[in-house]
This record gives C-alpha cells, sequence and structure tokens, in this order.
C-alpha cells in the first residue's frame, strides 16, 4: 500500500527524521524504511535529513496484506478518514480471536470491509473492549497512525469516556477510585483488587439516578482488564448485569457498560477529534431520556 501524507505548518522546517520520530514509530522501523528506499517526497526518493515544507506529500510504500479471515457481516461505522476507522461495536463479540484462522470478531468483520474496497490494509487496532461493552472502537489504517494513537492512549492524551448503570445510589457524585488490580488466584476469569496489583484509577461522575441504579460517565486513567467492573464492584456499585463481580439479574442479558466518546488530536491532520457513540436499546431503554 502507499500511505500518503500532507505535510501541515504543524511539521514545516523539521526533518524527515524527526516527522517520523513525532509518531514514536520504532527506529528500527524508520531505519528500515530508508534502508529500502520505500520513503518519497513529492514523488522522490529522500534522506533523513530532508528538510519538510507545508503541502509537501510524503509518501510510504509499504508491502502489505490483510491479516485475518474475512467476515461478511455489516459494519457500522462512526468516523473514517484516510487513516482512522472508528466503528460500534456491538455486544457479544470479541474484538479480535486468539488464533489468526478464526472468525466471528469485530477485525474480521474490518477485514471484510477493506477487502470489499480493494484494501490490503493489515486490521490495526488500537485498543480492545471487553466481549459484552459495545461502542466506539478505533483501526488505524497505517503504521505511523498506530504508533501515534499507542502513544496517545499511553499518556493518557486520548481520552475515552464511558456510560454505565451500577447497582445503586452513590453517596458521593464524583470521585476517583485508586486501588490496585491483580489477578484473582481462585478464579482465572476474575481480577480482583491487590496490594501486589497493577495501579489503577478510575474517576467517576453520576449523571442521573433511578430506584435502584444509577447512570455513571467513567474515565480511565489506567487501562486494566475488567477496570470499570472491578473498581465499581469494590465500592459497593457492581454494574447492572455483571454475574461475574456483581449478581446475576434476568433483566440484563449483559453487562450495561458502553464505550460512548474518544477524544484526541489526530495523528496526521493534528485537528481535535470527538468520537460519539448513544447507547444500543439494551442500555438505552433504562436511561429514560
Amino acid at each position: 500500500m502507499m500511505n500518503l501524507y500532507k505535510i501541515t505548518q504543524h511539521s514545516e522546517n523539521q526533518t524527515l527524521q524527526a516527522y517520523l520520530e513525532e509518531y514514536h514509530l520504532g527506529s528500527r522501523k524508520i531505519k528500515s524504511l530508508f534502508q529500502q528506499n520505500k520513503i518519497f517526497l513529492n514523488g522522490t526518493p529522500v534522506s533523513e535529513n530532508r528538510i519538510l515544507k507545508a503541502k509537501d506529500i510524503l509518501t510510504i510504500e509499504e508491502e502489505e496484506a490483510i491479516d485475518f479471515i474475512p467476515d461478511a457481516k455489516k459494519l457500522d461505522i462512526i468516523y473514517e478518514d484516510d487513516y482512522i476507522l472508528a466503528v460500534n461495536k456491538p455486544s457479544h463479540i470479541l474484538v479480535h480471536p486468539d488464533d489468526k484462522l478464526k472468525r466471528g470478531t469485530m477485525v474480521n468483520i474490518v477485514a471484510f470491509y477493506y477487502q470489499n474496497r480493494g484494501w490490503t490494509y493489515p486490521i490495526r487496532y488500537a485498543h480492545r473492549l471487553d466481549t459484552d461493552t459495545t461502542g466506539v472502537l478505533l483501526f488505524a489504517k497505517d503504521s505511523l497512525t498506530l504508533a501515534k494513537l499507542d502513544f496517545l492512549i499511553s499518556t493518557h492524551e486520548l481520552k475515552r469516556s464511558y456510560l454505565c448503570l451500577v447497582l445503586g445510589k452513590l453517596k458521593n457524585k464524583t470521585g476517583c477510585i485508586d486501588a490496585p488490580i491483580g489477578e484473582d488466584r481462585h478464579h482465572q476469569q476474575r481480577k480482583r483488587i491487590s496490594k501486589t496489583g497493577k495501579q489503577a484509577i478510575t474517576y467517576y461522575e453520576v449523571l442521573k439516578e433511578y430506584k435502584g441504579y444509577s447512570l455513571l460517565r467513567v474515565n480511565l486513567k489506567t487501562g486494566r482488564t475488567h477496570q470499570i467492573r472491578v473498581h465499581m464492584a469494590h465500592i459497593g456499585h457492581p454494574l447492572l448485569g455483571d454475574t461475574l463481580y456483581g449478581k446475576s439479574d434476568p433483566r440484563f442479558a449483559r453487562v450495561m457498560l458502553h464505550s460512548y466518546e474518544a477524544e484526541f488530536v489526530h495523528p496526521v491532520t493534528h485537528e481535535r477529534l470527538i468520537i460519539k457513540k448513544n447507547p444500543p436499546f439494551d442500555m438505552k431503554k433504562w436511561i429514560k431520556e
């Protein structure tokens, strides 16, 4: 694939090497691209010391292929440009399989979407969501964008907000839960609060209260597995439908958790993006807007 990048004023007057390093692309990867003459500026091969000007067109040529088996299922696209694909993940589906020969996950559906358009991008998911969790899921179409999204997630400059329904009413309407999360030796699927676990910090805000439950907006400073579920159960307010950390309730077929919003500066255009998706019906009907 030929990936094109239009140089903006943000990147003017710096070297090509510095531009690529801004994406936090690995030094070995950058060196390899130059050694193999895969980098062009305005159609001409260039060295890493070339000074960039606004409106220059940078091209990176990479031999790529779709790396998951395509699944012919409908994809709900929230946002798309030449570098980023944001989709709405349904409940009861994995982001990726544990074996590339398997099907039935989000990456397989994205692979089918790419295949239909004649693209050979590998399927690059920027983050994951639990099987039950719905909402905004980000993919990068090229290696530079993925590297920058990875960096933005690690530095918390890519802000993700969740909506969830929890049992009961919280005493504090806003708060921060700072409790390390580790493995549960007695249950392979569960996580637990543990002094020897990894740091986990969750911020929450009560948006609305109902009879017996509350709607929360949650932001994560860290991204541990099951973090929201573990932390809310820890303070006595497990998520509705969460049989792993709470109680079974026949009214809820899944955990009531939705990836509502992603906010970040676009890795290539440097514009601020806010990508939102409202909750699906199974959760919205309990919000009663």
